[in-house]
């Protein structure tokens, strides 16, 4: 048992409550919130802990990050999403042998020291899986289908089979292995339909892509743009295989997270109470140049939660890094305003969108918590704000009680 007294602890709750001089209690799970030297009595062999200048809160959740990626850095060719992705074909090869466990460890490990204590590995190749399974952070580990080629489906859906069930055997608390269906136009109907029934029948969380750039609305609307031109080089009788709605319609009845979905007009095809939308908005601005339309979507009551996606389209896997970027792109919302619902979506939301009992500074919660240190003299009230702007770091983070190792 560990009991922290910080100067301020933030709930994440859905009023946002910010307790000054207050201590929690925790093993696996948070035990109590209360005053210390009650809490001190009640647990009297517990390890006490105070820090005078210090924010506890729940720990960060980057839902969507593409490890296998993390060797890049100036690889890859940035400002129109269909460029990219020729350059990301083109690298990929490079970029995957040298994205070895060392360094997707070590990627792994930025997360963590900025208070990331569980994330979504989208996992194309099963590269990621070791560093993952090994991190000590808590990993949903989304499995990715894709493949239009229908000469190779059967393969393909081979291929990732073999992923899923390498995957399953690392399964325990930490780790639980979940699917990604890549995206609309990179996917095949019968593939997504095979990924997806994996997903209901073993009740899998489930992650796509979706709306990411104009190109890819203009192909799904229409069957026209730059899509059109680019898939015809490997396939001259390319065709839309779904239309928006189409796509959003596979995914009934299943948790899903829809990444990007900058060029979406429309967001009441999402189920509220199972699909969320998952924002990468440094990503958004190097292969999009467009943002979530955030308060679109907080107005059709969309379940909204931040990732960074992968350092093909990224320059930091910081998460404190992405926050500051969202404070900035949304200009239309107030500082505060934006900070509590950036905060909000990295912790709460993140966690019903990953099914996670975490996300919370709440008894019988699983106690996934950071420290941040260098508050003394803070405001509660500007507090959210005040984190993402000065904080670069975490001192300590817990995961399930038990502490992350930030020095390696």
């Amino acid at each position: 048992m560990i009991i922290v007294k910080p100067k301020f602890t933030m709930l994440c709750d859905e009023n946002f409550t910010v307790l000054e001089d207050t201590a929690v209690a925790f093993d696996e799970r948070i035990q109590a919130v209360g005053e210390a030297e009650e809490l001190c009595k009640r647990y009297p062999n517990a390890r006490f802990f105070e820090y005078p200048d210090a924010v506890l809160a729940p720990a960060f959740i980057n839902p969507h990050v593409h490890l296998e990626f993390s060797a890049n850095k100036t690889s890859l060719v940035y400002g129109d999403f269909l460029e990219w992705l020729s350059s990301v074909i083109a690298s990929r090869g490079a970029l995957s042998q040298a994205a070895n466990d060392a360094v997707i460890a070590s990627a792994i490990k930025t997360m963590q020291r900025s208070g990331v204590a569980s994330f979504g590995a989208v996992s194309s190749f099963g590269g990621d899986l070791e560093a993952c399974a090994n991190c000590g952070g808590r990993v949903v580990f989304f499995n990715e289908i894709l493949g239009t080629n229908e000469a190779a489906l059967e393969q393909s859906l081979a291929n990732f089979t073999a992923r899923f069930e390498a995957s399953q055997k690392r399964k325990n608390s930490l780790f639980t292995p979940a699917v990604s269906v890549h995206s609309p136009y990179s996917t095949h109907p019968d593939l997504a339909a095979a990924a997806l029934n994996l997903a209901r029948e073993r009740e899998l969380i489930v992650s796509t892509h979706f709306m990411e750039s104009e190109h890819e609305k203009s192909w799904l609307e229409q069957g026209a743009g730059g899509f059109k031109e680019w898939l015809g080089k490997f396939n001259p009788a390319a065709r839309p295989l779904y239309t928006p709605s189409s796509f959003i319609a596979m995914f009934a009845g299943i948790r899903t997270l829809f990444t990007h979905c900058v060029w979406a007009d429309d967001f009441s095809g999402f189920d509220p109470g199972l699909h969320s939308l998952t924002h990468c908005a440094v990503s958004n601005r190097l292969l999009s140049k467009r943002t979530l339309n955030l308060r679109a979507a907080l107005d059709a009551r969309a379940s909204v939660n931040i990732g960074t996606d992968g350092l093909s389209s990224n320059m930091s896997l910081n998460f404190l890094d992405e926050l500051r970027a969202n404070l900035l792109i949304h200009a239309e919302f107030d500082p505060l305003e934006l900070a509590k619902i950036l905060l909000l979506a990295s912790t709460k939301n993140a966690a019903s969108a990953l099914n996670l009992d975490a996300g919370e500074t709440k008894e019988g919660k699983l106690a996934d918590l950071a420290l941040y240190g260098g508050f003394a003299d803070a405001d509660a009230a500007q507090l959210p704000l005040m984190l993402i702007l000065h904080a670069k770091g975490c001192e300590r983070l817990f995961v399930g009680g038990a502490e992350v190792n930030l020095n390696d």
